[in-house]
């Protein structure tokens, strides 16, 4: 699969769309790898994360507090993986609080201090349903990971949740250690001070850095990524996972545009087709170094012809440009 950038100059005629919100991380493949494994014959939309947790919660009412534990290491989110490199718990919890809009547009965390530590609030943009999926998979996510990095039980953890509480309560004492509060004001993680200034085993704090200075160049360009340029980055992302080359026509065909409107819109936001393709393939690009590929298979899954077109290629996106 050879490296496609089409850039010819079109021009365009249709009305903006509403504005799309996305999920970058790997919870839809997952939520597609579980349900595929279920019902092998149906087929289901990536972009439609919503439906896909509906689905696998047919299967399973409980499914947002045990989608975490089908995620391999290769799933998890380039923070995930920094998480494990902080010096301590808090450092990991403010690294989240940072770059949580690189996984989705639809979170925000808010860390707050009450008398005995720190307050973790999850804010979810999304119905109901969703969003108590949503925050079952964070907290599991959240408390895995930290007593995974940390070795330590840190029972004195709890949460509240704003929905009413589910017909599968049982499931929160097995994968929280502890049940929740339900009906409340919000969707929270109470740590104690003292849990705080628990140590992560792996912390490594020049590798720490190094994936925050990825992350940091990353969050910059997801700033730029946003109307016609985030339905464009979405649909690049769509063909690499594919193995289709993407390119400014495929993307025209796909969100239904002339090649001339597609590119006009992009000129309009200040970018063009390559710029929006480098930005997609420099956000997967850490994800998939963490995950521990070689050259030669990122120039694969980024859509390179080989290891050397990619080398030469990621110049563009990891020199800064010249002022």
């Amino acid at each position: 699969m050879r490296e496609t950038d089409n850039n010819r100059p079109e021009v365009a005629n249709l009305a903006n769309p509403a504005t799309q919100r996305f999920h970058r991380g790997a919870m839809g493949q997952v939520l597609q790898r579980y349900l595929s494994q279920h019902r092998p014959q149906q087929a289901y939309s990536l972009v439609r994360l919503e439906q896909l947790w509906q689905q696998a919660a047919e299967l399973d009412p409980a499914i947002g507090l045990h989608l975490f534990g089908l995620f391999t290491p290769t799933d998890w989110h380039p923070l995930a993986h920094l998480s494990q490199f902080c010096s301590n718990i808090g450092e990991s919890l403010h690294c989240w609080q940072r770059y949580v809009r690189l996984g989705s547009d639809m979170d925000q965390v808010r860390l707050s201090e009450y008398d005995g530590g720190i307050v973790l609030e999850l804010l979810i943009d999304a119905p109901a349903e969703l969003e108590r999926f949503l925050i079952e998979h964070y907290t599991v996510m959240a408390l895995t990971l930290m007593r995974q990095g940390s070795g330590q039980a840190l029972a004195n953890i709890r949460s509240e949740f704003r929905h009413a509480p589910p017909s599968y309560q049982a499931d929160y004492l097995q994968c929280l250690g502890h049940m929740p509060r339900f009906n409340a004001p919000r969707n929270g993680l109470y740590l104690p001070r003292s849990d705080l200034a628990v140590p992560m085993r792996q912390q490594h704090p020049v590798l720490a850095e190094l994936i925050c200075e990825g992350l940091d160049r990353r969050l910059a360009r997801l700033q730029q990524l946003s109307g016609w340029a985030a339905r464009v980055a979405e649909q690049v992302r769509s063909d690499l996972q594919h193995e289709r080359p993407p390119s400014l026509e495929s993307s025209a065909s796909a969100l239904h545009q002339s090649p001339r409107t597609l590119r006009r819109r992009l000129q309009e936001q200040g970018m063009g087709f390559r710029e929006v393709l480098d930005a997609v393939r420099a956000e997967l690009e850490q994800g998939l170094e963490l995950q521990g590929l070689n050259s030669s298979q990122i120039a694969a899954q980024l859509g390179y012809a080989d290891s050397p077109a990619y080398l030469h290629a990621r110049k563009r996106w990891r020199e800064p440009k010249q002022a």
